[in-house]
């Protein structure tokens, strides 16, 4: 909104942005992703004194942050073998969407970007090890590193899907080129993960698993299974 300032973002401001951003057709999860990036707008302005703190609109008796649903998405055991099992046409798309995502389950629930990003120096041995990038992005000093076991069916999904090693900062899978933008990394990793959910929808349909099997459920399903397997 245009000559919008500070002082005009009281609790009724956000409540009326609220009630018009849903009439729109957006879903109330959408509204507290969007006024949590305004909220850390605001509480650096009032570190930097551009905004008084007794203005602040967020809070007990002002604007509470709607909360999203967190609806968990694991699959069983069973059904986590009928993608492993599943054959699809060698080195077709699907093949490899369905190898990713049992990449993705193997190696702890790692996520797609992290696949991306991924280079041959990230192998020692029999382990991957590697910092989240959403780690990275945080100023944690001395982050502890991710350390997650190759298993021989993730050795395999390289050998099959990776690049020629040209040096140890050959990212493994040939997704991410060296000199990309940020913004090119974005839209390759975007890109990625919707190739890799349109194809498992269409693998679920023919092995009948009535569950959108996105990269999110195998990322929670290990996580899910562990637990139930009685880890920590």
């Amino acid at each position: 909104k245009a000559g919008l300032k500070f002082e005009h973002l009281t609790p009724e401001f956000l409540r009326n942005y609220e009630r018009w951003f849903i009439a729109q057709g957006n879903s109330i999860t959408t509204v507290g992703i969007y006024l949590r990036s305004l909220r850390a707008i605001i509480n650096v302005a009032i570190q930097d004194e551009m905004m008084n703190f007794k203005d602040y609109p967020f809070g007990k008796r002002k604007y509470i942050l709607p909360s999203s649903r967190n609806i968990k998405k694991a699959l069983s055991l069973e059904e986590i073998a009928k993608i492993y099992h599943y054959q699809a046409e060698p080195l077709s798309v699907k093949d490899m969407c369905r190898d990713y995502w049992i990449f993705i389950y193997l190696c702890n629930g790692l996520n797609v970007k992290d696949l991306c990003l991924l280079t041959y120096k990230n192998i020692g041995g029999d382990f991957i090890i590697f910092n989240r990038a959403k780690t990275d992005r945080t100023r944690r000093s001395n982050p502890e590193p991710i350390r997650i076991a190759l298993k021989e069916d993730s050795k395999r999904i390289i050998a099959k899907w990776g690049q020629h090693q040209f040096s140890p900062d050959t990212y493994i899978f040939p997704h991410l080129k060296i000199g990309m933008t940020l913004q090119k990394q974005h839209d390759t990793i975007a890109l990625l993960i919707h190739l890799i959910n349109e194809n498992m929808k269409q693998i679920a349909l023919e092995i009948e698993i009535h569950k959108p099997i996105t990269t999110y459920y195998a990322r929670h399903s290990f996580a899910t299974i562990l637990k139930n397997s009685g880890v920590s």
